[in-house]
């Protein structure tokens, strides 16, 4: 308790804060509460406790090339060294002070978050970074392992429950008359602050083949951060310049991700204007719920969720993040680190769900977060390594449903055949290594626009995606008769099956069939 620590505050399971609503309204008010709650803690933190920490004993920088006055004045207790949304790592002069801090931002995060938890560690300070930012993080993930998520969820059976939670009721929506929970009540006063709340009903959706109107929410995540920050801290010759790092770490994640986001809306709002011939209306289209780092979540029009995905891959390609500045080392009288490379390329999986116009928020978001997860597990496969990194991937799927069943159980029971042939070769990868494989984006558009060249009705479509199901000789007797109709299939979709390396049978020709009218709106 004597000892100088490093400490750090982790906000649990943002994603399920945000999303755990149907209301795209509190998602979005959610959101921007986790982008400043923990600093605001933090900072009434120093400033409650007994003594309390004034202003000129505490040093707030993020600049990655500024001084680090923790280490030369002794007046300073408190050295923040980096800050994000949900996360922040700071040095004090003993644990003791660590220990206040700590239990004032969780008494914070319960009056200011409900049911937003925050995990804490600490561990002593040794002057190398690496070893203490090791040992931190192996006991954070012990704490947060061993212990529950502590919610006040619980509600008496004479207390009024909120519909949607399950939550205690405290009060009544100002404009609604509506029951709310505290934690309702905290997300829809934090969107309040917003000039362009829409709901999810609010997103345009198009109707396509089944009749049915669809929209689709998008999940992405970037690849590689642990493991790169990993690697240039143990490279870092002292802990002022780990320090340093980790701040421009976290500041160019942040840039590189709102520069590529940046550019990629201009250019489907472009896209937009130019094929719908509109003006306006845009914000209906598509909408950004939340973003922070390197993690994005949107809704959207299904029209626009590939587009989407292609322009943000093509604006992320030449992306890197700057772990190094070299006119910047200089300027600061510093040569730079030669065993630090001055940046690494910028990396993303995403996932897209495309669900109907009458399926709920939450568990649509759910879907693109499972959808996303699988297309990183293939982006982490050894075979499918970037010079050691994992690519950009992306994976997809229809709902059926209004209600979401885990991804894959639902795919191992519905789009595997009796035959044992999966239908599905998603995940996709988007990077140009993979042209010509099995499972490259490009040659899924190609099948694609081959498929709309055949100019299908709709039930041919239909007997087209039911045809893997009639078993093998049926499949291939009628590929013959369709071929003798003038239509060759295999000429212009390739072979309809493939084996993998562990001889599981898949259908090449699903995915650009299911894909073809979605994706096909912008021909």
């Amino acid at each position: 308790m004597d000892s100088e620590v490093l400490c750090i505050f982790d906000t649990r399971h943002i994603q399920r804060y945000i999303f755990r609503t149907d209301s795209m309204t509190e998602a979005i008010g959610g959101s921007d509460l986790i982008n400043h709650i923990l600093q605001d803690a933090i900072r009434y933190s120093l400033s409650h406790i007994v003594p309390s920490i004034g202003a000129d004993e505490c040093d707030f920088s993020d600049d990655p090339y500024g001084e680090i006055p923790y280490f030369k004045d002794k007046r300073i207790k408190v050295q923040q060294i980096v800050c994000t949304a949900g996360n922040a790592m700071l040095l004090f002069r003993s644990g003791a002070l660590a220990q206040k801090v700590i239990r004032k931002v969780s008494r914070y995060y319960l009056e200011h978050g409900y049911n937003l938890d925050m995990a804490s560690a600490a561990v002593e300070y040794t002057g190398n970074f690496a070893d203490d930012s090791f040992r931190l993080f192996n006991k954070l993930n012990a704490i947060k392992s061993s212990s529950e998520t502590l919610e006040p969820m619980g509600a008496l059976p004479i207390v009024e429950r909120e519909a949607a939670t399950g939550e205690p009721v405290v009060g009544y929506d100002e404009k609604s008359g509506e029951p709310i929970s505290e934690s309702t009540r905290i997300k829809r006063q934090e969107a309040q602050k917003r000039n362009d709340m829409l709901a999810f009903s609010d997103i345009n959706t198009t109707r396509i083949g089944d009749g049915k109107a669809y929209r689709a929410v998008i999940h992405a995540d970037g690849n590689n951060m642990g493991i790169t920050i990993s690697k240039a801290l143990q490279a870092a010759s002292c802990y002022e310049e780990a320090i340093r790092l980790e701040r421009l770490f976290s500041r160019s994640i942040s840039e590189s991700i709102a520069t590529v986001m940046d550019r990629t809306m201009a250019e489907l709002e472009t896209l937009y204007r130019t094929t719908t011939g509109n003006t306006g209306g845009f914000e209906r289209e598509f909408m950004i719920v939340h973003r922070a780092g390197d993690d994005i979540n949107c809704v959207c029009n299904i029209r626009w969720a590939f587009p989407f995905v292609e322009l943000f891959y093509k604006n992320l390609k030449n992306c890197h993040i700057r772990l190094f500045d070299a006119s910047k080392e200089l300027a600061a009288g510093r040569s730079g680190n030669p065993a630090i490379p001055p940046s690494i390329p910028l990396y993303v999986c995403a996932g897209i769900a495309i669900v109907a116009e009458d399926h709920d928020f939450h568990s649509a978001f759910d879907l693109a977060e499972e959808c996303c997860a699988s297309a990183k597990k293939s982006a982490k496969k050894e075979k499918n390594l970037r010079n050691g990194f994992a690519g950009n991937w992306i994976d997809y799927h229809v709902a059926e449903g209004t209600k979401q069943q885990e991804l894959e159980l639902l795919r191992e029971r519905f789009y595997v055949t009796k035959e044992q042939v999966s239908l599905l070769l998603r995940p996709y990868c988007l990077d140009s290594e993979a042209d010509g494989q099995i499972d490259d984006y490009n040659s899924l558009k190609r099948k694609i626009e081959q498929v709309k060249r055949l100019h299908l009705t709709d039930l041919q479509k239909a007997v087209l995606r039911q045809s893997y199901q009639i078993g093998t000789k049926a499949f291939n007797h009628w590929i013959s008769r369709t071929r003798m109709g003038g239509t060759d299939l295999v000429a212009l979709l390739g072979e309809p099956m493939y084996r993998d390396g562990e001889n599981n049978k898949h259908a090449t020709w699903f995915d650009a069939v299911e894909l073809a009218e979605v994706m096909g709106m912008l021909a």
